[in-house]
């Protein structure tokens, strides 16, 4: 059997185990100068270090003068495409608008052709290389979407090679199709949902959730409350992009559905938070993008107060946000969003895992998975405050260690 014993941790900082809401985001267990024995990949005991070094005969890793929080876990991401567009990001900054980019063959469209020429093999090459900057930023698990293919082929090429990385990397892989990302230049709205719902049972075979851009100008309520019935009735978990731009009924049609999460939310309203607090949905916040396209923040402080269940996530992308530093994420929505730093490191830990469906993850207690982080600051909270560096020292996926390079 492997095991890893953590020694004279400074802080041992994580959320308490279960969905967390209101008062409890901030509720947080914190112990201090005690020690981790890890065991087959889970945590065993949460002990002084003199009682747990007296019979343990692994390896070992010295944390004095250091905190351990949970694995940071990425519940939104776009973490397969092909190409590049760092030329459009500086057109943007001289002043060019979205639409003489587009007109120049730009945005999305540019991904789109990138990503369909991309074989199988180039996906998890890129996709090895994005991981080991997300993992090097404390992330040990990350949702993927599809959606740039936006046809059969390379849309099942995209859900393939995410199934290939999920072998081969340390950073779990959980795939959504989110096929009805966005509609072909060469095909009308009906006719492109037609043939996302063609895909759909070939996409169960490989993805955990079925998600939908529910926005104005792209799919409405209506048509994402179909398509995501037949996602469900092939075994998918329904997730809906919601409130971006406009609010458009895409709230009702997700807790209709009983969606586990609705992402974005910048143009969400009081009442809109009210909905989503009556139910079990996750409101997953992407402060990245807000930043990167000087858009409104989600309105996090009213989300949290009106009981939702809050996620922060990067939606790494390279039309909205190209970054995969989720500890800079947190930072933001403290800054920006009037989160607390509790409320942050649950809304990435513990309720990210939730909105994923996965079980102990994203807590540091007997039983639960061991991914953690070993910081290089013996308090948690300099990762929030000291923004935009890195300060995951190691990070522990089921219990085996990797050094940040």
């Amino acid at each position: 059997m492997s095991s890893l014993l953590i020694r004279n941790a400074t802080q041992i900082v994580s959320p308490r185990p279960g969905v967390l809401r209101g008062p409890g985001l901030n509720d947080l267990s914190i112990r201090n100068d005690l020690s981790i024995l890890i065991r087959d990949g889970h945590i065993e005991t949460i002990g002084p270090d003199q009682e747990l070094a007296a019979t343990h005969k692994g390896a070992e890793l010295d944390a004095a003068g250091k905190a351990v929080i949970p694995g940071l876990v990425d519940a939104h991401t776009h973490l397969l495409f092909g190409g590049n567009r760092a030329d459009e990001f500086a057109l943007r900054t001289a002043g060019a608008s979205y639409e003489e980019i587009a007109a120049q063959g730009g945005g999305i469209a540019r991904t789109v052709a990138a990503t369909r020429k991309s074989t199988k093999s180039e996906l998890v090459r890129q996709g090895v290389e994005r991981l080991d900057r997300a993992m090097a930023h404390g992330i040990t698990t990350l949702e993927a979407k599809t959606g740039y293919g936006l046809n059969v082929e390379s849309e099942m090429t995209m859900l393939d090679a995410m199934t290939e990385l999920d072998k081969v990397h340390a950073v779990d892989v959980v795939p959504t199709f989110l096929g009805a990302h966005g509609v072909p230049k060469d095909m009308e709205t009906d006719a492109y949902l037609n043939l996302v719902r063609s895909m759909i049972p070939e996409a169960a075979k490989h993805a955990r959730f079925c998600d939908i851009f529910c926005e104005q100008g792209y799919f409405t309520p209506e048509q994402s409350v179909s398509l995501l019935e037949l996602a469900c009735d092939h075994g998918m978990l329904p997730r809906l992009h919601a409130d971006q731009f406009n609010e458009i009924g895409c709230l009702e049609a997700a807790i209709e559905l009983g969606a586990v999460s609705v992402d974005h939310l910048e143009a969400t309203s009081e009442r809109g938070a009210k909905l989503i607090g009556q139910s079990d949905t996750a409101a997953v916040m992407l402060p990245g993008v807000s930043l990167f396209l000087d858009i409104s923040f989600a309105p996090a402080r009213s989300l949290i107060d009106n009981n939702c269940i809050p996620v922060i996530a990067t939606d790494f992308n390279p039309g909205s946000n190209m970054c995969l530093n989720l500890p800079l994420m947190l930072s933001l929505a403290c800054m920006k969003m009037r989160m607390s730093v509790g409320e942050a490191l649950c809304s990435a830990t513990q309720n990210a895992a939730h909105a994923l469906r996965l079980d102990k993850v994203g807590c540091i207690e007997p039983g639960w998975q061991a991914d953690l982080l070993v910081l290089d600051t013996e308090d948690y909270r300099d990762m929030f405050y000291f923004y935009g560096e890195n300060h995951v020292h190691t990070v522990i996926k089921r219990g085996v260690a990797h050094a940040r390079h």
